[in-house]
C-alpha cells in the first residue's frame, strides 16, 4: 500500500510540474470543413500517383472521378457522373462523412454498396481546392500493388445538372 501512495504522489507531482500543453497535441489549421460548403458542387480536375504530380491519370481511375456535393451541416455527401449528372448513390456514392479532429483524415460511410468505409488523407481543403489521397490497387485492378493516388477537385461551374438520389431527412429537430 505504501508503494502505491508514493507512486501516486510522484505521478501527481510530475503532472503538476509539467504544463498541460506538453500533453496536449497541437492541431494544425490544415483544413476547415466549412470550405466544403464554399461550393455547392466540386469537380475532379486531376488524379495523379504519388511522386508524379505532373502526370494526370484520371482515365485509369474512373471510380474516383466525378462531380460531388458535400453538406457539412448534415455530414452528407453524394457523387455524380460528369457526363450525365446521374447519381452514383446506389453504388456507394452517397452517405455520411466526417473529418477527424486533427483535420487530417476524411472518412466516408456510404449508405449503400459493398464498401463500408473509405478512409482518405486530407491534403488540401480551401474554398478553391479540395484534394485527398488514399492507397488503392494500381489502375484500380485487384491484385495489383498498391499506390497512393491524389484526387484534386475544384468548384464546379459547368452546365451538367445533378439530381440527388438521397432522400431528405424527415426527422429534423
Amino acid at each position: 500500500m505504501q508503494k502505491n501512495n508514493i507512486t501516486s504522489t510522484l505521478l501527481l507531482a510530475a503532472a503538476m510540474l509539467c504544463p498541460l500543453s506538453v500533453f496536449a497535441q497541437q492541431t494544425s489549421a490544415t483544413a476547415d470543413i466549412q470550405d466544403l460548403a464554399s461550393s455547392p458542387r466540386w469537380l475532379t480536375t486531376k488524379v495523379y500517383i504519388e511522386g508524379a504530380p505532373q502526370t494526370d491519370v484520371k482515365e485509369k481511375y474512373p471510380g474516383v472521378v466525378g462531380i460531388s456535393t458535400w453538406d457539412p451541416e448534415r455530414n452528407r455527401y453524394e457523387f455524380f457522373y460528369t457526363d450525365t449528372g446521374e447519381s452514383k448513390y446506389d453504388n456507394g456514392g452517397g452517405g455520411y462523412f466526417f473529418v477527424t479532429g486533427d483535420q487530417k483524415t476524411h472518412v466516408l460511410v456510404p449508405d449503400m454498396g459493398t464498401t463500408k468505409t473509405v478512409v482518405r488523407r486530407l491534403e488540401t481543403l480551401s474554398s478553391n481546392e479540395f484534394t485527398y489521397s488514399r492507397e488503392v490497387p494500381r489502375d484500380m485492378k485487384e491484385n495489383n500493388p498498391p499506390v497512393r493516388i491524389y484526387v484534386v477537385h475544384a468548384p464546379y461551374t459547368g452546365t451538367v445538372v445533378t439530381k440527388s438520389a438521397i432522400k431528405p431527412d424527415t426527422n429534423t429537430n
